[in-house]
């Protein structure tokens, strides 16, 4: 039955519209609002949680492709990877992100989770920047002498876990940049004109669970 709604919610599109956005005027065909209905009888649970799982988002770092450093940055292109709540992969996207350099020099950087980084693509970096030679190594492989400078890349089961940036100044290389400091989580932009719908439902069927959902909803936004 789940899978039944986000089948019909993938289908849904506001009229006008390439892919699911939020638009006020546009409304649920009745179709998905029966399906709905019935989904809040048959699933155990909050209605809102299931749409919520159906909607969640996970974007990983899967790969560095080049990078280059632009006086006191470091430009990153990588592959990011877009699974669903369960895991499943979606597709894929290339991004690039900006490192401070004296970010990564620092003797104490910041935490993984707190690291600053800038999202976006710069301009022109091939132009503008110097490039830096990746250099990749599966986990347990021995440190090799690089020539500053160097991106060397730690890779476990082909996913590529984190880089330490070496140059001039830092001989013995920088700390450790952890992909997981790339790592996004989101939300589906269709979930939120349904949301409403599904917040009065479990208000008739569910109202004890309905006062966890707001809190359920603002994590990982």
């Amino acid at each position: 039955m789940v899978s039944s709604i986000r089948r019909r919610i993938r289908e849904w599109r506001p009229e006008g519209s390439g892919a699911p956005r939020p638009c006020v005027s546009a409304r649920p065909p009745r179709s998905l609002v029966a399906a709905l209905a019935v989904l809040a009888v048959g699933a155990q649970g909050c209605l809102s949680g299931h749409l919520l799982d159906a909607a969640r988002r996970r974007e990983r770092v899967i790969a560095y492709r080049e990078a280059f450093t632009d006086g006191s940055r470091l430009l990153v292109r990588y592959t990011a990877e877009v699974t669903n709540d369960a895991g499943e992969p979606v597709e894929r996207h290339d991004r690039w992100a900006t490192i401070a350099l004296d970010d990564l020099r620092a003797p104490e950087p910041p935490a993984v989770e707190a690291f600053p980084v800038g999202r976006g693509a710069p301009e022109a970096p091939r132009r503008r920047g110097q490039p830096v030679p990746l250099w990749v190594a599966e986990d347990g492989t021995p440190a090799t002498a690089l020539s500053a400078p160097a991106l060397q890349i730690r890779s476990i089961d082909g996913r590529h876990v984190s880089f330490v940036f070496r140059d001039a100044s830092s001989v013995d290389g920088c700390r450790p940049f952890y992909s997981a400091a790339l790592t996004r989580v989101s939300t589906n932009r269709w979930f939120y004109p349904l949301l409403p719908l599904t917040l009065a439902v479990d208000a008739v069927a569910d109202p004890v669970l309905l006062l966890f959902a707001p809190a359920v909803i603002v994590v990982g936004e």
